[in-house]
């Protein structure tokens, strides 16, 4: 309880503050944003939380305005298989106002089977759309091959500190009470290059806190 109240204090104190950068990666609140037309990325981290560890490989590629994606997660954990992802984004409107709506699908395997699929609207929001300031909110469905199926909704806030630093924050939850979040920090090595450090807790994960590791690479 104490580092979610911390954590909540100071995604208040990042919202209150005056101060570009883009969501994605290793966070779980996905912006609006897709690969730009013709090009590809690379996102990948590592993410601790004792004992437990999981690497993630998840690269992605513009298909005539589409982005699609596949993500490969490995687990050094107690019965965890790997898990993989195919999924497809679209922006579907992109203001001059400053905020975007896009709209995702990916379907989900674990241990090599079918474990559902996951649809997701992420809504950005900024006076700029390169502006220091963004705010992006989530609403999705989760649909497991077994188990109940469950709305999703977040909220994350990327504020820039300087030239090469970033603020990242973000809280989610579902609609059966689970609820988590993480905090941290972007550096970017170059326009196409960056490094995430990220701190996060989920309610009902008895492992507690995590530290993820993230690098993020844009490929011409």
């Amino acid at each position: 309880m104490p580092f979610r109240f911390a954590l909540f204090c100071l995604f208040a104190a990042l919202s209150l503050h005056a101060g570009a950068a883009r969501a994605g990666a290793s966070l779980y609140v996905d912006d609006a944003a897709t690969v730009a037309r013709g090009r590809c990325q690379l996102e990948s981290w590592l993410r601790g939380a004792a004992p437990a560890r999981e690497f993630t490989l998840a690269p992605a590629c513009d298909v005539a305005g589409t982005e699609l994606g596949l993500s490969h997660s490995d687990y050094a954990a107690p019965h965890a298989a790997a898990a993989q992802s195919l999924s497809a984004k679209r922006v579907l409107r992109a203001s001059a106002q400053g905020w975007a709506l896009a709209a995702s699908l990916s379907a989900n395997w674990s241990g090599g089977r079918y474990d559902g699929w996951t649809f997701n609207l992420p809504l950005t929001l900024g006076p700029d759309p390169n502006g220091p300031r963004l705010w992006h909110l989530n609403l999705g469905w989760n649909q497991p091959r077994q188990g109940r199926a469950r709305l999703t909704g977040g909220v994350g806030l990327e504020q820039a500190l300087s030239a090469r630093w970033t603020a990242l924050a973000e809280l989610y939850a579902d609609a059966h009470g689970d609820a988590g979040g993480q905090l941290g920090l972007r550096r970017a090595l170059s326009d196409d290059a960056s490094f995430d450090l990220l701190l996060g807790d989920r309610e009902r994960d008895p492992r507690g806190p995590w530290l993820t590791l993230g690098f993020n690479l844009a490929l011409r």
